[in-house]
């Protein structure tokens, strides 16, 4: 027998909009929200596109003032950089000092010396344009993962605010969830092995510690499976919304469920393409190339710097600086692109080409919040007062 005062069917899952901004105990995470959307406020009041850069700054001769943000702030770039100029200048310089008799005889033509280079070039270049357009798409489609979270939070929202409920708690846990999902993402590129995603959440305010306690009774590690844990609570939530009448039927009910799970299928796609990089055999080849080629072009140019010192022609000084030039350019050129490579393998650290976790959790947030605003402050001219079907 069902005690009095106790639930019905229709009672709703999370407390009345008055109840909630007055209970202290659920009160904390909001609150913490609220606190961390003020300290990044600049993002808040944002009216236009959020831009990385000025392309239009890029496109002029403004290009080389440049540094922020790109591939020479890279202090292993510089450190190769100097390994190939020790090396090159190292060797010109014993040359230059040992220089036999018949040394340009023994060198021989700079065309063929340019041509064997060009034949390993040509090579090396092809693929590394195919390993970066590799590592570009998989970059991609792991930006297209964030934005299945971010839909699918967005979506779920709307659904519900707009003809299951107004709940200001549910539809707040329900935007924290999906947030805190994406924050253990980014933790788990960032974390130590001592720390713990799910601790750092509960500090961000993104997780109550019952609820940090509650995932890690689900599973205490692999911050993976505790952000798709968070998104099978929001579908258990979802299913007890139904079973208690709350959904317009199976229909809208399976229109539900497909927003949480487009939220859970984002994570799993980003955790797939983090877990399963590009074969070990393919990326150590083609670097072992890349450093085969550097060596072998400084040994080559550094013969040819030296032809150009002396013989029956003197001195030329422009041969001198074409060989050094070349033999600095492109070293330089390959090492950068291995560089960009590694730092797109994972966009979600703390490089600055990665991606910006606070960008993604201000606008879920504020999306959410305008969302349930709207659902309950229609426009007038949509009140639909007066409005008669078509006459049949």
């Amino acid at each position: 027998m069902e005690e009095v005062g106790g639930p019905t069917e229709k009672t709703p899952l999370g407390k009345a909009e008055d109840d909630y901004q007055t209970t202290s105990a659920v009160s904390t995470p909001r609150k913490r929200t609220l606190s961390y959307l003020t300290s990044t406020s600049e993002l808040a009041e944002e009216d236009g596109v959020a831009q990385q850069y000025d392309m239009q700054e890029l496109i002029t001769w403004r290009v080389f003032g440049v540094l922020d943000g790109t591939v020479f702030q890279s202090r292993t770039l510089w450190m190769e950089t100097f390994m190939t100029g020790a090396l090159f200048w190292g060797l010109v310089g014993v040359l230059y000092w040992r220089r036999w008799e018949n040394f340009s005889e023994f060198v021989g033509k700079e065309s063929t010396i340019r041509a064997f280079i060009a034949m390993f070039s040509t090579l090396i270049g092809f693929l590394l344009c195919f390993y970066t357009a590799l590592n570009m798409g998989r970059w991609w489609n792991m930006r297209v993962g964030v934005h299945s979270i971010q839909e699918g939070c967005k979506t779920l929202v709307l659904l519900v605010s707009n003809g299951v409920t107004g709940d200001t708690k549910l539809i707040e846990t329900i935007h924290r969830y999906a947030r805190c999902s994406l924050f253990f993402i980014f933790q788990a590129s960032v974390c130590q092995k001592h720390e713990q995603p799910r601790l750092k959440a509960v500090e961000a305010g993104l997780l109550d510690e019952d609820e940090a306690q509650l995932l890690e009774d689900c599973n205490p590690h692999m911050p993976f499976v505790q952000a798709e844990t968070l998104w099978v609570w929001l579908g258990n939530a979802i299913s007890r919304l139904h079973d208690q009448g709350f959904t317009k039927g199976a229909p809208h009910y399976c229109q539900l469920m497909a927003a949480v799970d487009k939220g859970r299928n984002g994570i799993e796609t980003i955790q797939s393409y983090l877990e399963t990089p590009i074969p070990l055999g393919y990326v150590h080849l083609l670097c072992w190339m890349v450093k085969l080629h550097n060596v072998i072009l400084t040994i080559l140019m550094a013969l040819a710097c030296v032809m150009h010192t002396g013989g029956d022609r003197g001195f030329r000084i422009v041969g001198v600086l074409r060989t050094a030039f070349r033999a600095f350019f492109m070293p330089f050129l390959y090492n950068a692109i291995l560089i960009l490579n590694a730092e797109v393998i994972d966009p979600f650290g703390e490089d600055k080409a990665d991606f910006k976790f606070e960008q993604f959790d201000v606008n879920l947030a504020l999306s959410s919040e305008s969302f349930r605003k709207a659902a309950l402050s229609v426009p007038s001219c949509l009140a639909l007062e007066g409005v008669k079907g078509i006459p049949k």
